[in-house]
């Protein structure tokens, strides 16, 4: 299994590297990654989620459903306290607290984590990634923003934190998809092939154009501001090996099921994600500190997620 990781983790960093030459080489362009992130989020993205749970033969165990749903509001319980903690005890400067706490707490756990759990577990796992990331979407859209908007001094002139808060924000086609899973997951229903296979074909798109995108996304950042900041640095290390190492434990303490303890561990260990470049942009924070930070995270991942893995004996 640990062969398969790095196999799998190499593939998909080397078709990053492919995103991030065609960005410099102007085949892909911001217009375009734009374009490609909608598709992602709105059509791929929800058809690789409907797809995983389209075949009616595979044997379902209801009761695991429900752990997941247990383990992945909990998770996200713990990380809103956790990163409360880490944000203060390494002392990051007051106006930035509030984004070190959004980064802390919400991973890659969409563009990356489902190409990783896909290509590990298969579609067994993919409901389970499908759950957490519904609490994904609900803590980032209400926890998220209050997060953001922590230190209050750079507000929105006119915009009251209830005013932040949106339902529409939370109906995305990736919720609404996800949603939509969990119920076809327990209706005894076999999908003709030709809609299965339609399905598993626009789906199976994810992997190759999320990739492309974080690697063009990447492509953006001027390289001087890249490496200028050593409190990205230690954010890294805290949040991909520190507190992993820490959390393991914990972890094999209280799931004992193997499957979702390695599925919830391994998203767990996903670099910070894009969402805190927009949040960042939208409501007038530190973007480029964002940015970094999921370039940073990012590259380090390629290492810290299989030495994780590797070390703590996870697969």
């Amino acid at each position: 299994m640990n062969t398969v990781l790095l196999n799998q983790m190499l593939q998909l960093f080397m078709i990053m590297g492919v995103g991030y030459v065609l960005f410099k080489l102007k085949y892909i362009d911001i217009p375009f990654s734009q374009k490609l992130t909608k598709l992602l989020l709105d059509i791929t993205l929800p058809f690789m989620i409907l797809s995983s749970v389209m075949s009616g033969n595979a044997d379902k165990d209801f009761s695991k459903i429900g752990i997941v749903f247990v383990v992945s509001f909990s998770m996200y319980v713990f990380l809103t306290v956790l990163s409360i903690i880490v944000a203060k005890v390494f002392r990051f400067p007051p106006k930035e607290q509030g984004m070190y706490m959004f980064m802390h707490m919400f991973s890659n756990t969409a563009f990356m984590g489902f190409p990783v759990i896909n290509a590990l577990f298969g579609n067994e796992a993919m409901i389970y990634t499908a759950i957490l990331n519904i609490f994904f979407n609900l803590f980032s859209f209400t926890v998220g923003i209050v997060m953001v908007n922590y230190d209050a001094s750079v507000k929105k002139k006119g915009t009251s934190f209830s005013g932040m808060f949106d339902l529409k924000n939370l109906l995305t086609p990736g919720t609404t998809g996800s949603l939509a899973a969990v119920v076809i997951y327990f209706i005894p229903v076999e999908f003709p092939s030709v809609i299965r296979g339609v399905f598993s074909s626009v789906g199976g798109l994810t992997s190759t154009l999320a990739m492309l995108l974080i690697g063009s996304t990447l492509a953006k950042m001027p390289v001087n501001i890249i490496f200028n900041d050593w409190r990205v640095y230690l954010f890294t290390a805290v949040k991909q090996v520190i507190i992993p190492v820490l959390v393991w434990p914990l972890m094999k303490l209280l799931i004992d099921d193997t499957l979702i303890r390695s599925v919830m561990f391994i998203l767990f260990l996903m670099p910070v994600g894009n969402t805190a470049v927009l949040f960042a942009s939208r409501y007038q924070k530190n973007e480029e500190l964002a940015a970094k930070t999921v370039f940073v995270t990012t590259l380090a991942s390629i290492l810290t997620i299989p030495l994780c893995l590797n070390v703590l004996k996870v697969l």
